[in-house]
């Protein structure tokens, strides 16, 4: 295994592949926000079966929906559903400091892209909300490679794509076990993003904001 630490002599890198959800933008909030809202239109107040949202892979809306209906709460499933897609969608929000991240990335001609476990149709609406899909040169969700994080295939295939090595790349995420070991395997400098994971801080690289993160691009 091979792990580059936090101040590895690597050059400054070619290419900075990033997470999508919980990374360049707060998904967590915005499930939260749209359950709390369609919560309050069913007239429920409380968390009940809404900690479906954040298992991993997620139960997601239409599970909850099901267990609320199914214990007498009135409400049509496809209307349910529907408001609490377009909720979400509404409340998605960047984290702060991301869009001068990538701007800056992007007039350094630092290669960028992301990689996703989110399906292709739920991605590109993400994206549109956000407005980010002109900073990045490849997005790949499990339909591009056929495989998903962490598979070390979707992260050689992205390399490949982008005709770059490992050590010539950084790859940045919420989650430990998807987006920082398994690309640290490969010789890419994996960072862990604390601000927006709820693991446990990274003993090896983890950054605290996109502006941190940034700082340890131009160090590298």
């Amino acid at each position: 295994m091979t792990v580059i630490p936090v101040n590895s002599e690597a050059p400054f890198p070619r290419a900075v592949i990033f997470d999508m959800d919980n990374t360049l933008h707060d998904l967590r909030r915005a499930r939260m926000c749209a359950a709390d809202a369609l919560m309050a239109y069913c007239g429920i107040f409380g968390d009940l079966h809404f900690y479906s949202l954040n298992k991993n892979p997620p139960s997601l809306i239409e599970d909850a929906v099901s267990l609320y209906l199914a214990d007498g709460v009135e409400g049509e499933f496809q209307e349910c559903t529907w408001l609490y897609h377009t909720l979400e969608l509404a409340c998605i929000s960047p984290f702060e400091g991301v869009e001068e991240m990538l701007s800056e990335l992007k007039s350094a001609g630092v290669r960028l892209a992301v990689i996703s476990n989110a399906d292709r149709p739920d991605m590109e609406k993400r994206m549109a909300a956000l407005g980010y899909a002109h900073y990045f040169e490849l997005i790949v969700t499990p339909e591009t490679f056929g495989v998903k994080k962490p598979d070390p295939l979707v992260y050689q295939k992205t390399l490949e794509a982008l005709d770059v090595l490992p050590e010539e790349t950084m790859m940045i995420g919420d989650k430990k076990n998807r987006d920082v070991r398994p690309p640290r395997e490969l010789g890419i400098k994996g960072v862990h993003a604390t601000f927006g994971s709820v693991d446990k801080r990274d003993n090896i690289c983890a950054v605290d904001s996109p502006a941190e993160f940034l700082a340890l691009v131009k160090k590298s």
